[in-house]
């Protein structure tokens, strides 16, 4: 049975400032650069048959030292693009408490103002997970995505709400592996980032 490789983007500047992201294009900074071959080095010896990027920038980048380290190709996979966080694009998470209280109180759990509602975010993910079992379910495959979109589907895989995500931790360029088994799909690893090290 196959393997899936969850692997979060190399960490940018807006991570390092706690900016709200979403769908802009930034690109990795020296040390995401240097974390996105840390990871591709991890990732050498585990015989990829496949592997998908989200289309931005940061992802993409990633993805490109592990497709040089596996003998890979990228596909892009649309689905795995972070998720659209609206007005709040490029907003420090200071300013968000400040601007936003009630949406804040509503626990984020309706979505994004002016972007993704969360029933949205759910189906898109849904659709990748199906996509991938159906196409790879005996294949070692990587995907490259972003913190929202990996602890959605972590969510989806354990059977629990979506609204607990943000008690999971996704580090930039972190592994998680999910495992194929007769029964279904297993978790082996959460948030790996030993070979950051």
């Amino acid at each position: 049975m196959g393997n899936i490789y969850l692997v979060r983007h190399g960490i940018t500047d807006y991570n390092k400032e706690n900016r709200y992201q979403g769908q802009l294009d930034i690109p990795l900074n020296l040390q995401g650069r240097d974390q996105a071959k840390r990871v591709a080095k991890a990732l050498a010896d585990e015989d990829i048959n496949v592997m998908y990027s989200s289309d931005l920038k940061r992802a993409y980048e990633t993805a490109e030292f592990i497709a040089l380290a596996t003998n890979q190709k990228i596909k892009i996979l649309q689905d795995l693009r972070e998720v659209d966080v609206g007005v709040l694009e490029g907003m420090l998470w200071d300013d968000v408490k400040k601007q936003y209280p009630e949406w804040l109180k509503l626990g984020r759990n309706q979505g994004y103002p002016g972007g993704e509602s969360r029933a949205d975010i759910e189906k898109r993910v849904q659709n990748l997970w199906e996509y991938t079992m159906k196409n790879h379910r005996k294949d070692n495959v990587v995907l490259v995505s972003h913190g929202g979109i990996i602890k959605t589907l972590i969510c989806q895989i354990l059977g629990i709400s979506a609204n607990k995500r943000s008690r999971f931790v996704i580090d930039n360029c972190s592994i998680t592996t999910l495992v194929f088994n007769n029964s279904g799909v297993m978790i082996k690893t959460l948030n790996s980032i030993w070979h950051l090290d």
